[in-house]
């Protein structure tokens, strides 16, 4: 364990709290400050994360932050880190799709060229996601530094964090259970969602001895396969809807000429995108239910090996943290 690990655990906690904050808050600015570079690829990542667990770490840590952090920023950082969806899903479906485009028939070809051009990834939001960032950093950044500086002992962080892994740790393990299903859409999402906040309790943890880094790495695997179910699970929504929405425009467009008169031939009321947007739902199905099973292979069929033990063996590594309190000079 490094001293920086132990001094963080023993730390009072709202002083802990304003260090990890302040440090999402500069790592959010700093990655804001690129989304100009064409070259900056992994900017927009880097944005989500920090303000995700920025988000994250005020929310789980609320009683403790009181009126530091009034409840309106939690709020407007919330919004701000959820425009950043619509760009990751789309780059993110983009992605799969371009790779499956090897071994496409040419009739196949028509609805994925289709399909890849409705999922054009957002554009020019790069600015207005930075002013958003640096204004956040603006207001925040005083707050979270006045909390870091304030003289009260008193709880130390490992405690804190114990009590609010454990509790969480209820949440996650009621949530896979259930998962009852490749299908079970909400319940992998409620899933996912419930990993994630645990995760970023513990992930500031990790390194405090061998049982809360094996925790938290098993959660990393656990919410990165539940993240690709949920892609997964986006993409066959988007694929009925965008065959539904097709077949409509082409069915409208048929019956507008067989009221002129003009003829149209029985298979004409089939859009010829169809064909490839089904290839693609197939493809899709399969590594849903392939993700499934890794998913109850590797952990649904075992929570109490896979999950619950290695977390309770977390907390009791952070409930046994000397907590001397003292103060930052």
């Amino acid at each position: 364990m490094t001293s920086a690990a132990a001094a963080l655990a023993q730390m009072p906690v709202r002083q802990a709290l304003a260090m990890q904050g302040l440090d999402y808050l500069a790592q959010a600015r700093a990655a804001a400050m690129r989304l100009a570079d064409p070259q900056g690829e992994e900017a927009l990542h880097d944005v989500r994360v920090a303000l995700r667990r920025l988000h994250s770490l005020l929310r789980a840590y609320r009683d403790e932050v009181g009126d530091s952090i009034p409840a309106r920023q939690g709020k407007a950082l919330r919004r701000l880190a959820r425009t950043t969806n619509a760009a990751r899903d789309a780059e993110v479906q983009r992605a799969w799709l371009l790779a499956q485009a090897p071994g496409l028939r040419p009739a196949q070809r028509i609805g994925y060229d289709w399909l890849l051009e409705q999922m054009q990834v957002p554009s020019g939001r790069g600015a207005e996601l930075a002013r958003g960032v640096l204004k956040m950093h603006k207001r925040l950044r005083p707050r979270l530094r006045r909390l870091l500086t304030d003289a009260e002992d008193g709880e130390c962080y490992a405690a804190a964090a114990a009590r609010r892994v454990q509790a969480a740790q209820r949440d996650v393990l009621r949530a896979l259970a259930a998962v009852d299903g490749p299908q079970a859409v909400a319940g992998a999402h409620a899933a996912r969602i419930a990993v994630k906040r645990l995760r970023y309790l513990l992930a500031p943890l990790h390194d405090q001895g061998a049982a809360c880094a094996e925790a938290a790495q098993r959660l990393r695997r656990l919410q990165d396969l539940l993240g690709e179910l949920h892609d997964r699970h986006i993409l066959a929504q988007v694929l009925r809807d965008s065959a539904a929405r097709r077949s409509a425009e082409w069915g409208g467009r048929q019956f507008e000429q067989r009221l002129r008169g003009e003829p149209v031939n029985p298979g004409a009321w089939r859009p010829p995108e169809l064909s490839g947007l089904l290839l693609l739902a197939t493809r899709n199905e399969a590594e849903v239910l392939r993700l499934y099973a890794e998913l109850n292979e590797r952990y649904l069929a075992a929570l109490e090996q896979s999950v619950a033990q290695p977390l309770a063996a977390a907390v009791d590594t952070l409930r046994a943290v000397s907590c001397p309190g003292f103060r930052l000079s």
